[in-house]
């Protein structure tokens, strides 16, 4: 029987953190046979450790064993059929399995999230956007104003997905026992993207693997300051790590 550890993180999101768990409940209600569910809930509300900052604490306790361990927000429903299509994905050669996450308010289906490895000039670009609250807050606007409605990928090769529900496979629990995110929150999609590369691993995109978002909840309390601050120490971080 294949076992998957879901953890989901909150930060004073209980409403949706229900409505995803019953998500997950139903789900996994279909292939009661053969997965194990289990589902670990890092709570931030109490002291907020940032998205992989709470989640890696579990992360390193738990995930060994499972053939499957995810990272997520709460703010998203599983489709019904999501363990299903997940035991029939071919996992060889796979560190992380990006599912088809839409956004309905926005028309937007955010995997696959990176195609391609970001480059020096984007990191330069980023420092700038970060370091200037109206050119962070003009950068937002124009990626919610952005459809995708005309892209919708057949299953393929990518360098990153999208942060919000971070699918990886045994091969990359073997690799990395534990995490540890040299940021608080922003940039997690490169910095995992990054491990599943030096491993020697695959980021796939499987658009079968559906998930509904419902809308950036755990975030919606924090002031954009703040997040472009996150962001500007993250990729600092990360780009000293991966790219120098």
């Amino acid at each position: 029987m294949k076992k998957i550890l879901v953890i989901a993180v909150t930060y004073h999101s209980d409403k949706e953190l229900q409505m995803f768990l019953e998500s997950v409940r139903c789900a996994a209600e279909r292939v009661k046979d053969t997965m194990q569910v289990d589902v670990e809930v890092a709570d931030n509300g109490a002291d907020n450790k940032g998205y992989l900052g709470g989640a890696q604490e579990i992360y390193n306790q738990k995930a060994q064993g499972y053939d499957y361990m995810s990272i997520s927000n709460v703010d998203l429903q599983v489709e019904e059929d999501f363990f299903e299509q997940l035991v029939a994905v071919d996992t060889k050669d796979l560190g992380w399995i990006a599912p088809d996450i839409y956004t309905d308010k926005i028309n937007r289906h955010e995997n696959p999230y990176m195609l391609t490895r970001p480059t020096k000039r984007n990191f330069c670009i980023w420092n700038i956007i970060y370091s200037c609250t109206w050119i962070y807050r003009m950068y937002h606007r124009l990626y919610v104003l952005k459809s995708q409605k005309a892209k919708n990928y057949p299953a393929c090769e990518i360098y990153a997905g999208h942060g919000s529900f971070m699918l990886f496979t045994k091969a990359f629990v073997s690799a990395y026992p534990e995490l540890q995110f040299p940021g608080f929150m922003y940039g997690e999609e490169i910095y995992m993207a990054e491990l599943v590369r030096a491993a020697g691993l695959k980021v796939q995109y499987i658009p079968t693997l559906r998930i509904a978002n419902i809308g950036n909840v755990n975030t919606a309390l924090i002031n954009q300051k703040q997040k472009s601050a996150w962001s500007k120490q993250s990729l600092h971080a990360i780009y000293n790590r991966f790219f120098r």
